[in-house]
């Protein structure tokens, strides 16, 4: 697997690089399994595909504020993200690896070597609901898809050391909530893992077997994602 550290200055452009490595893999299958690990240096909002705008984010306030919002291509809830709080992304090949062929089995395969990496003596990670992962009953990774034919998207938080106050100023309480959350407001359902971003990154690189460098999508595959999604005001809208 090849792994890309890049980050884009915008969370719109950040989500259409990953379609387009989405893309690019499911028209050129030899391209391999990549990890990207990016982050954003100031606040913004990713909603999941099928998520309601008015619902899920305090619109007027990230209005007023300048904070951008996006929906993504991937499902899941909306997350809040900015700094402190590191994103993975994998793009891999549902036929080199048959425990990837269901949206379950995948999130094992997946998030299960991931919460033994992140576990410590004192501090034991685990999955949690569908596709969280977490310590006790406090939440410290969200994790969503994004499926076509032969690839596979994954898309992940790790939260390292997040102003977790900003949850609620941005985000009301979610209408879906998994049942290990038991109602709580947000700054006591999660939780930061104290790593440095290097320190995550490294993990991430390890569990995965990112050995190789990976490169950039390809600059037409990324204008061609914006433009057929995230640079159509719609996109955002839609619900």
């Amino acid at each position: 697997m090849e792994h890309l550290h890049h980050s884009l200055g915008t969370l719109k452009d950040n989500l259409a690089a990953d379609e387009a490595l989405l893309i690019g893999r499911e028209e050129n299958p030899a391209l391999g399994n990549i990890l990207r690990t990016w982050s954003m240096d100031r606040v913004a909002v990713a909603m999941g595909s099928g998520g309601k705008l008015m619902e899920e984010v305090n619109y007027p306030v990230c209005r007023a504020e300048g904070v951008e919002m996006q929906r993504r291509s991937s499902g899941g809830g909306t997350v809040l993200l900015g700094p402190g709080c590191l994103l993975f992304t994998l793009v891999m090949d549902l036929e080199l690896d048959p425990s990837l062929a269901t949206v379950h089995s995948s999130y094992e395969r997946i998030l299960e070597p991931l919460a033994q990496a992140l576990s410590r003596p004192d501090r034991e990670v685990r999955r949690q609901g569908i596709c969280d992962l977490a310590v006790g009953e406090l939440k410290v990774s969200g994790n969503a898809q994004q499926r076509k034919r032969r690839f596979v998207l994954h898309h992940g938080t790790l939260l390292l050391d997040m102003d977790l106050g900003l949850l609620p100023r941005y985000l009301p309480e979610p209408p879906r909530q998994p049942e290990y959350r038991l109602g709580r407001p947000h700054g006591e359902f999660t939780l930061n893992l104290g790593l440095s971003q290097e320190e995550a990154i490294a993990l991430l690189r390890q569990v995965y077997g990112a050995t190789s460098p990976g490169q950039p999508p390809e600059p037409d595959l990324v204008t061609r994602s914006l433009t057929d999604r995230f640079n159509d005001p719609t996109w955002l809208s839609r619900r």
